[in-house]
């Protein structure tokens, strides 16, 4: 009896587990998710992959991506290339990183000197922006252990393997997929969450090829390629990242080192200053100030529009907006109405150059009647921008240099690498200057360092602007931006005009040269 009784229950056990295969293959998937997880982190090392306290990554990668043109036949937007020369040190085990990066445009709307550096630290808890042209680093609360090296190591194959073995609880099997001929098993882990990823890992040998994931609303591919092994761990040599539009990154040389790292790796370089993060200009409110006798200046956030009271009528200047057919223009025209009470029409809107951003409003102006001033080479892309036909008669070409409003206005054009045609304005009896994309600040005292605002380019674009200003002649006291709510004097364009880089090969070995230990703030 006792023998029947325990084949008995052994028969029942085996059946339940039947029954379970059958409904439940979620259990039997888990083991087929460890078995091909357990093959890709044998394949990337093992317990050397498990057990890496450090690593030291280099690289020198392209990066694709789209921004504006530099002259209007190329149409509002296009294909830029950067070289991104990488060096980044981090510490598993004590939670430190440290980025360094010098970025060389090479295809794009910039200037002469383009490179600029990137160098973040985190450390003790603590995170550093260190700025290489001015010789000085601050303390940055948003720099985190997570974020120091800007995402770069989240493409490290090794690391992703890393990752993928401690989310192998919430990891599924939902694909076989082929790429190059080879089977693939295709991988998601932590499915509808924000740190969704999905990997497709080489059946024969482990490696993985292909990773994708959600980069804000675009998918983006990573393509691992050229894998080879040191000091026990793999690592794939070369990588591609591409949405479905185009390529974004590309490299057939990054290297990494394992287990190596020095201990001056997370210093910032000797002889720097310390200085305290700037104070932004509170920009979350819809403002108007009369900044002379009829000159108005209007905006929000990012984008500013200059209103001249020209007798009968306003002539403006300065129309972005983050989306098209925003409408940010009108309601600085309602507040400045509301403010003045007078509901003069704008008979006349300069638009400076090609770039949509700043012919978002641009529905709005026409529609309430408004001449367009522009350079002739960019009604044609004024003409493409708009979604309804605008009359020839509704231009009006302005190259050399013009007066407006009976001489209260004189504009002039000033062509850079950012935009080939740049009208603008200066208003002589009150001294003031008004353009689009060529200085400001958004501090309150200080100005941006040229290395990161947003690069070399703008503090090139306004020695352009200065030398054109000195060979009209022009005598200004207000500098103002549609960009910034912070209007700037002849002192602050003067201190602008004398923050420089130096050299690139300075610039570099700054960069990644000697340092010393990090001062607590």
């Amino acid at each position: 009896m006792g023998y029947k009784k325990a084949y008995f229950q052994q028969f029942k056990l085996g059946t339940i587990a039947f029954l379970l295969m059958q409904f439940s293959p979620s259990l039997v998937a888990g083991e087929k998710e460890n078995d091909i997880i357990n093959k890709s982190v044998e394949a990337y090392g093992g317990e050397k992959l498990k057990q890496l306290q450090n690593l030291k990554y280099t690289d020198n990668m392209k990066h694709f991506f789209q921004m504006q043109s530099g002259h209007s036949a190329q149409g509002p937007m296009t294909t830029h290339l950067n070289t991104y020369q990488i060096e980044a040190s981090l510490d598993l085990v004590n939670k430190r990183k440290a980025f360094k990066r010098a970025t060389t445009r090479l295809v794009g709307n910039h200037a002469s000197k383009n490179l600029t550096t990137t160098h973040r630290v985190f450390a003790e808890d603590k995170g550093y922006v260190i700025d290489h042209c001015l010789e000085q680093y601050q303390f940055v609360p948003g720099v985190n252990y997570g974020n120091a090296d800007v995402g770069f190591s989240l493409m490290l194959d090794p690391l992703i393997i890393k990752q993928l073995y401690q989310d192998r609880n919430n990891s599924q099997l939902i694909d076989k997929a082929y790429i190059q001929g080879q089977a693939h098993d295709v991988l998601t882990a932590n499915e509808g969450t924000k740190r969704e990823y999905t990997l497709y890992l080489n059946q024969k040998n482990g490696h993985l090829s292909r990773m994708i994931k959600k980069h804000g609303q675009q998918i983006r591919s990573y393509d691992f390629l050229e894998h080879q092994q040191s000091q026990g761990i793999t690592w794939a040599k070369q990588m591609l990242v591409a949405t479905a539009e185009q390529p974004v990154y590309h490299t057939d040389s990054r290297h990494l080192s394992f287990n190596s790292m020095q201990k001056n790796q997370f210093d910032i370089p000797s002889g720097y200053q310390q200085v305290k993060q700037p104070q932004a200009v509170d920009v979350s409110e819809l403002t108007i100030r009369q900044l002379a006798n009829g000159v108005y200046f209007v905006g929000q956030g990012w984008g500013y529009t200059l209103f001249v009271d020209a007798g009968e009528y306003y002539v403006s200047a300065g129309a972005w907006g983050m989306e098209n057919n925003s409408h940010s223009w009108q309601q600085g025209l309602s507040l400045l109405r509301q403010t003045t009470g007078s509901n003069k029409p704008v008979a006349q809107h300069v638009v400076t150059h090609h770039h949509t951003d700043h012919m978002s409003s641009l529905s709005d102006i026409i529609e309430q009647g408004a001449n367009l001033i522009i350079h002739p080479t960019d009604i044609a892309g004024v003409k493409k921008h708009l979604q309804h036909s605008l009359k020839d008669s509704k231009f009006v070409p302005i190259e050399k240099i013009s007066h407006l409003a009976d001489g209260k206005i004189i504009l002039f054009d000033v062509p850079n690498s950012h935009a080939s045609h740049n009208l603008v304005i200066y208003l002589p009896e009150h001294k003031l200057l008004f353009t689009e994309d060529m200085f400001g600040s958004s501090y309150v005292t200080e100005l941006h360092s040229p290395n990161n605002w947003p690069s070399q380019d703008t503090y090139q674009r306004l020695w352009t602007l200065t030398n054109k200003v000195k060979q009209l002649g022009l005598s200004i006291e207000q500098y103002v931006s549609s960009h910034h709510a912070r209007v700037l004097s002849q002192t602050d364009i003067d201190k602008a005009l004398n923050l420089n880089c130096p050299s690139e090969q300075v610039l570099k070995t700054r960069l990644y040269g000697h340092s010393k230990n990090i001062e607590q703030p």
